[in-house]
């Protein structure tokens, strides 16, 4: 009975023992997902933060692409002065070989919380690129949101037409010298603006054409801007900060190249248009036999002997890889009446156009950027410094053609792949059966443009953002920021 008595309180004790351990485990266990959830709680409040703190440092970020947006397109000022000066200014915080710092502290349009906007520029006098980065702190949760934009070509169109033109709706000569563009076509060779990714035209005047033989859809242009938001500034205005390009720039390029053209000088700047004539007729052929590098060329009104650049003067035409500048120098040169008329061929950066197809624009080549043979003619390669410019650098994009105060009047074939430029007048009539006159890029002007081809020939101007987004252009003149990747 004892030891009965004795296994009964055994047993009794042993079940105690469990009902200890099951308590302990229980709260043991109670404990741990007190723990858990409060760690689990703990989290969800930690990734709470991040996400918020995330979407606020790309908030920030996007803000100062927008600042740095209109400090870009401000008229006059340098782009680091224009932030700093801007209704909400950053802070020059330091300069290292890495570029210029700014930055500024962002609340609105944020509700009870802030963040810090860094703007890092190259420190050059027209940088072509920034890295922006936008920082927050939600909670103990620190979050950055790095974009890398570039400066690029803000108005991408075929053709871009500064001047507020007239009410006339004519598509005559007349209309284009007026400051409209006038486009002139006929029912035996075609005649094509080809946007591609951007317009085909873009005008503060009016855009004219015959409806017999063209049908334009009205969402490929937009004319009459002048006087509203989508006004184009006049960027082809000399001297002011609106000036695409300072010619004085790429002469300094022509004047400094070494083992040049000109025989007298040896470098690529002809004083006069009939010595430039006597060294092209020793470049033949576009593609293997062209002049290289930045050519000038002094056009006086004595040389407005309409016999010069003929096919007869120049049968294989003016082949060149690069740039040419037309300098119009002395007084008494219209912007619109005086012209050089060129029947010979014009060959700037030309493109293989043999397997052109006018209707399709798929099979429109291009020549650009050069290929240059010889790296003492590559304007990148020449240090105009000396002359008080900033050296051009391998990823600008660089004007074909340009010229100055007088017109070009092109009356023959033309290739030419790259930016047509002028503060005048353009005047391209095809007027021959089997000619071609092609642009790869886009034409630029300040006085209207007249664009004729009523022969069985082929006209066409295409939009190519290749050889435009990078322009080379004075204080950034005509960029707007664009967005090239977000860092992850």
């Amino acid at each position: 009975m004892k030891t009965f008595t004795i296994r009964k309180y055994g047993e009794c004790g042993g079940s105690m023992i469990v009902l200890c351990l099951v308590t302990v485990v229980v709260v043991t266990i109670g404990a741990g997902i007190t723990t858990l959830v409060a760690q689990g709680s703990k989290v969800t409040l930690s990734r709470s933060n991040m996400i918020s703190a995330r979407e606020f440092a790309q908030g920030a970020a996007v803000i100062a692409c927008s600042d740095l947006n209109t400090a870009l397109t401000k008229t006059a000022g340098t782009l680091g002065n224009n932030l700093q000066t801007a209704i909400n200014p950053y802070s020059r915080v330091s300069a290292s070989a890495a570029g210029v710092l700014y930055q500024r502290t962002i609340a609105a349009p944020f509700s009870n919380q802030t963040a810090t906007a860094k703007i890092l520029l190259p420190d050059t006098n027209s940088p072509t690129s920034a890295k922006i980065t936008g920082t927050a702190s939600v909670g103990d949760v620190t979050q950055t949101a790095t974009v890398n934009v570039r400066m690029a070509w803000g108005y991408p169109a075929a053709i871009v037409s500064v001047n507020d033109g007239t009410t006339d709706t004519k598509n005559d000569k007349a209309d284009g010298q007026g400051g409209n563009v006038a486009i002139d076509g006929g029912n035996l060779g075609p005649i094509v603006i080809d946007g591609g990714s951007g317009l085909a035209v873009m005008a503060n005047g009016r855009i004219n054409y015959d409806t017999n033989y063209l049908n334009i859809s009205p969402d490929s242009y937009s004319m009459t801007n002048q006087g509203t938001a989508n006004q184009i500034p006049d960027y082809t205005a000399q001297g002011t900060s609106n000036t695409l390009f300072q010619l004085d720039r790429y002469m300094a390029v022509a004047d400094l190249t070494t083992n040049g053209y000109n025989p007298t000088t040896k470098n690529n700047h002809f004083t006069n248009l009939s010595s430039f004539i006597t060294a092209a007729k020793q470049y033949t052929n576009a593609f293997t036999k062209a002049m290289e590098g930045v050519v000038v060329v002094d056009v006086k009104m004595t040389d407005l002997d309409l016999a010069n650049l003929t096919t007869t003067t120049l049968p294989n035409g003016i082949n060149i890889k690069g740039t040419l500048l037309l300098n119009f120098t002395g007084t008494g040169w219209d912007p619109v009446s005086e012209k050089i008329m060129v029947t010979a061929a014009i060959n700037v950066n030309a493109a293989n156009l043999s397997k052109l197809v006018p209707a399709d624009p798929s099979t429109y080549a291009s020549g650009y950027p050069p290929a240059y043979s010889t790296a003492s003619r590559n304007p990148t390669n020449i240090n105009i410094t000396s002359k008080g410019f900033e050296n051009f650098k391998a990823t600008d994009d660089m004007p074909a053609v340009i010229y100055s105060t007088g017109c070009l009047d092109i009356h023959g074939n033309c290739n030419i792949s790259g930016v047509l430029y002028t503060p005048c007048y353009v005047e391209m009539e095809n007027l021959k059966d089997g000619q071609i006159q092609y642009i790869k890029g886009m034409v630029i002007m300040g006085s209207g443009m007249y664009y004729k081809n009523t022969k069985a020939a082929t006209s066409i101007i295409s939009y190519d953002t290749a050889s435009v987004d990078s322009l080379a252009t004075f204080g950034n003149a005509g960029k707007q920021v664009s967005v090239s990747y977000w860092e992850p």
